[in-house]
């Protein structure tokens, strides 16, 4: 990328060079953004969009072209606390979010202490697991609606946003941007969400919040393998009884609670093989009465299902809880091992969760990754009806660890696919095998494709997409 090019994009705002040598644009608005991705489109170059300023190797340019950088929109347009909603501008991160929120008595739908700077936008276009799935009625959740330029160059905005009127016309009736589907008979948002930057580019999002609890406690269930943790999540799920709830084994939770060398020898001494971590709640209606009957449930289902109630591997179920509703201070915790990690995550159900843990183990054993560097995570989804399972690889950076993991990371998604993981959302060298798997998807996505980024300017390649047969020009 040369700075002649540079100099001629119409006016959208700040353009430079990023510390790498990145070319970045940030515009300040969607009609900023639209003149630019016309501009980009008739000049066949590509564009890489990012909203957060914590950078993960997903988001980063893939090739050339230019970074659409959407960090700077900062504004939380509204918060609703009625309709249980809020519109959030793309770079709006869940530090700024989660204490707004609760200034209006409502919490944010967050993954498992997201890295500080991670965009709440950005979060759930990528579908990330969030760590409440008893409020979670659809993979798509808590996303509603987007306003977004495709790659066209075309304004749009989803579901019920897209109107008739203006926000400040539809607030007047009464609409507050919570029916996701629209307009029309077709679910747009869907085309957008998992897409990896490759369909358009998202300026906001209407988001569901959660009533904040008058009272919450946080609870850990502890056993020495993971099958009585599963039935006691099944147990508590079908009743809707908890609000968090999510496994993780010894590793994973040492690298969660523990910042220092300290603090985390202290946790890895008192810490449990497998552990369940669950929140019961008390809301507006009858609080005390409805967290002393779920507490009851929960501690009645643990004994049931052979899972003994401990106390947290460092501090108190308050400092637990606390953790679990912010940020994830530095280092970030799934890099606390050794300085950094891959991850690699699918989807399956709880039941079989602990195969593929065990599958997992083997073929790092086989690419000769030792069990105290892997952590597991695993999410229920739609209130246990799905499972997100994360395997956490630690490696040293600076080292040659770190390019061998990332091989193993790559690789390790084919004999998992066979087995039946499901790459919901499939980064870089995923895409081969989950869509080799779900081969009547590709020409679906092509077609796609083709509709909304006719140049094939936005993030070429990804998803293993065709890119512009003209060529781009850099």
């Amino acid at each position: 990328m040369n700075t002649d090019l540079l100099e001629r994009i119409p006016g959208v705002g700040e353009h430079r060079f990023d510390a790498e040598g990145v070319a970045v644009v940030a515009p300040a608005g969607v009609d900023e953004l639209a003149t630019f991705v016309r501009w980009a489109r008739a000049e066949r170059i590509p564009l890489w969009p990012r909203s957060s300023t914590s950078l993960r190797r997903s988001v980063r340019p893939d090739g050339p072209g230019l970074v659409v950088d959407m960090s700077g929109l900062k504004e939380i347009i509204r918060v609703d606390r009625r309709n249980r909603v809020t519109l959030v501008q793309a770079g709006v991160t869940f530090e700024e979010l989660a204490p707004a929120l609760e200034r209006e008595g409502l919490r944010a739908v967050m993954p498992l202490c997201p890295r500080r700077g991670k965009s709440v936008l950005a979060t759930h276009i990528e579908r990330e697991a969030t760590i409440m799935p008893a409020f979670q009625w659809d993979l798509s959740d808590p996303l509603l609606c987007l306003e977004l330029v495709y790659g066209s160059g075309d304004q749009f905005r989803t579901g019920s946003a897209a109107g008739p009127g203006n926000l400040d016309q539809q607030w007047a009736s009464g609409e507050m941007q919570k029916g996701p589907m629209g307009p029309g008979h077709a679910d747009w948002m869907r085309i957008v969400q998992g897409a990896q930057g490759t369909i358009g580019i998202a300026t906001w999002a209407s988001v569901k919040a959660e009533v904040l609890p008058r009272i919450e406690t946080v609870h850990v269930g502890a056993s020495d393998t993971l099958t009585p943790l599963v039935e006691c999540a099944y147990r508590l799920l079908r009743k809707n009884a908890v609000d968090i709830c999510f496994i993780v084994d010894a590793n994973a939770f040492v690298d969660l609670v523990g910042t220092t060398e300290g603090s985390r020898a202290e946790a890895a001494r008192r810490t449990q093989p497998w552990n369940l971590v669950m929140s019961v709640s008390g809301l507006d209606y009858l609080p005390e009465r409805r967290h002393a009957v779920y507490s009851r449930m929960l501690r009645d289902e643990a004994r049931a299902a052979g899972v003994r109630l401990v106390d947290p591997p460092l501090g108190s179920g308050e400092t637990l809880l606390a953790l679990l509703r912010r940020s994830s201070e530095e280092p970030y915790w799934k890099e606390r091992r050794r300085g950094a990690s891959r991850q690699v995550f699918f989807q399956t159900t709880l039941e079989a969760a602990g195969a593929f843990c065990a599958s997992f183990a083997v073929h790092a054993a086989g690419a000769g990754i030792d069990t105290d560097r892997i952590g597991t995570y695993i999410q229920p989804q739609l209130g246990g009806r799905v499972a997100h399972v994360e395997l956490i690889v630690a490696c040293e950076p600076g080292t040659d660890e770190v390019a061998e993991t990332g091989r193993f990371a790559d690789a390790v998604a084919v004999p998992l696919t066979a087995e039946g993981a499901f790459f919901s959302r499939p980064y870089g060298a995923w895409a081969e095998p989950a869509f080799e798997a779900a081969a009547s998807s590709v020409d679906i996505l092509e077609r796609a494709k083709t509709i909304f980024d006719p140049a094939r300017i936005l993030a070429p390649g990804r998803l293993g997409l065709k890119g512009n047969p003209d060529g781009y020009a850099f």
